[in-house]
């Protein structure tokens, strides 16, 4: 019996430009590496790893398959599941077979496996043929094998923060299939200007001055001593914050207040000291229920 297979239309995989990315030099080597080995975006969390690899796709049009791998993630959502819709019976392709199918379709996609280092040991085999010479994957239920047409190709690429809890030492097999490249925290003028945009209008005086200080204060958490470093994307939701409350210094005061809620209570004394040294703001009487 013939079961029909369904998935994602192709139309809404591809991505929009993003008037808010900034390029820091990761988009140029993605478009040097493209199409070429599998890939793994290394680096800590919120510097734009998974935003470069949406601007790449969004650039040149390319269908973007995206999964958010934790340690959940099974069989069905890599290769997919059958299911069933009133009395029809059809097979709903997981993000492996998604890709392959897209890529034939439309003669190239992107497999974009996020957080890759969070599949269980059992579920990193899954990615194994689909990331070497074959490009395919097998639905062990059915015994059909997907796997991407002779003219047609498919692009794997992984991220994955070594940080993060829950996570899982990649094993030889599936590492020796990717390339890796190591993505940093921006540089110190290309995170200013990123908070700058990030302002409605152009910054002050004032506000220049409190980027300055804001990121002096990430690049310490950034250390490795504190147990959690403040990312770009922490910083950027605290201008978006600021700007909410209206960008006054009630505004700043419980701004930085929401980002010492991020921190541990042990780290909370050292925040408050950085706080009240860069700007004269003592968090210990910030009221957030305030006026």
């Amino acid at each position: 019996m013939h079961v029909p297979f369904r998935r994602i239309p192709t139309e809404k995989l591809i991505p929009k430009n993003s008037d808010d990315y900034v390029d820091t030099g990761l988009l140029a080597n993605l478009e040097c590496l493209s199409w070429g080995n599998p890939l793994i975006l290394k680096g800590p969390k919120g510097t734009g790893k998974t935003l470069s690899i949406e601007e790449y796709c969004a650039k040149h049009s390319i269908p973007l398959i995206r999964l958010n791998c934790n340690s959940e993630t099974d069989s069905s959502h890599l290769i997919g599941r059958y299911l069933m819709a009133g009395e029809e019976v059809f097979f709903s392709l997981g993000a492996i077979t998604t890709a392959i199918d897209v890529a034939n379709e439309e003669g190239g996609a992107v497999l974009c496996l996020e957080e890759i280092n969070t599949l269980r040991p059992e579920m990193q085999s899954a990615v194994f043929s689909v990331s070497d010479y074959r490009q395919s994957v097998e639905d062990p239920a059915s015994g059909k094998v997907f796997r991407t047409l002779d003219a047609c190709r498919l692009w794997v690429v992984g991220t994955m923060n070594p940080g993060y809890g829950g996570t899982y030492t990649l094993n030889e097999a599936l590492r020796s299939r990717f390339d890796y490249f190591q993505v940093p925290y921006m540089d110190t003028e290309s995170e200013k200007r990123v908070l700058e945009d990030a302002l409605s209008t152009p910054p002050g005086v004032s506000e220049r001055r409190m980027i300055n200080g804001i990121i002096n204060i990430a690049k310490e958490t950034r250390g490795g001593k504190w147990e959690y470093a403040l990312s770009t994307r922490d910083l950027v939701h605290f201008i978006n914050t600021y700007e909410k409350f209206g960008r006054e210094e009630t505004g700043l005061q419980k701004s930085l207040k929401m980002l010492e809620w991020k921190l541990d209570a042990e780290y909370t004394d050292d925040f408050r000291a950085r706080v009240e040294s860069a700007f004269r703001v003592n968090l210990a009487e910030v009221n957030p229920l305030g006026g």
